[in-house]
């Protein structure tokens, strides 16, 4: 059985991943790749994959079923000391630069996509392809960014000082799919969307509480 999974959670998800595969399943052998959307459009395509937990549904590839798993809106993180103004975007870019995924990501192409409707233009900014490097960036002081809950919880677990808080701005979300290969697993892409879903929740929760919770809302098999 082959998996890719998003980066961002794939530390998080791992373990009950391959043991419902292992144990309620019966798979012998398990190969997890961790990467981003595009990544896992490779994998698919060139049959290297069997599944892909993913930010891209992938409805321009024929022959795929898809499980929903959450939708999540982004959020505004800051520094934990920080101190300035939070109720407007262009208040915090005039303090701090902008720290945010590279235009080579998919989520990096959808932050700069928004800014641009919301005519911001970050006088500096600062990209990287991790968000684990995005937030080791935000919790030293060096900026703020705008990330979604999932693309927050490896920064947690390792108690980075993050300051999370609603986006004061037009709403910006995406969506985490389950895509395999139609019917060629039986029921396990809906049990990993359902155990994605469930493990997503409880992490977020736990290091985010409410202002986490209240932006994610669990989605239905598409």
């Amino acid at each position: 059985l082959r998996i890719g999974i998003l980066a961002s959670i794939a530390t998080t998800l791992t373990p009950g991943l391959v043991g419902m595969a292992k144990k309620g399943f019966g798979v012998r052998d398990v190969t997890l790749h961790a990467g981003q959307s595009g990544d896992h459009e490779t994998l698919l395509r060139t049959k290297k994959a069997d599944l892909a937990i993913t930010s891209n549904p992938f409805y321009d590839m024929e022959g795929l079923e898809r499980h929903g798993v959450l939708q999540e809106a982004f959020l505004l993180v800051v520094p934990e000391k920080y101190r300035g103004p939070v109720d407007s975007l262009n208040a915090v870019q005039q303090r701090m630069p902008l720290i945010r995924f590279a235009d080579t990501t998919s989520v990096g192409r959808q932050v700069t996509q928004h800014l641009r409707r919301l005519r911001l233009d970050p006088p500096e900014v600062i990209q990287a392809d991790r968000s684990s490097m995005v937030t080791a960036c935000v919790c030293n002081g060096m900026g703020f960014t705008l990330l979604t809950p999932t693309l927050l919880i490896d920064g947690f677990v390792e108690h980075m000082p993050l300051k999370v808080l609603p986006l004061p701005a037009a709403r910006l979300t995406r969506t985490i799919t389950v895509v395999s290969r139609d019917r060629e697993l039986g029921t396990f892409p809906a049990r990993v969307a359902e155990l994605a879903r469930d493990t997503l929740f409880d992490q977020i929760r736990l290091h985010m509480g409410n202002i986490g919770i209240s932006a994610l809302t669990a989605t239905e098999p598409g």
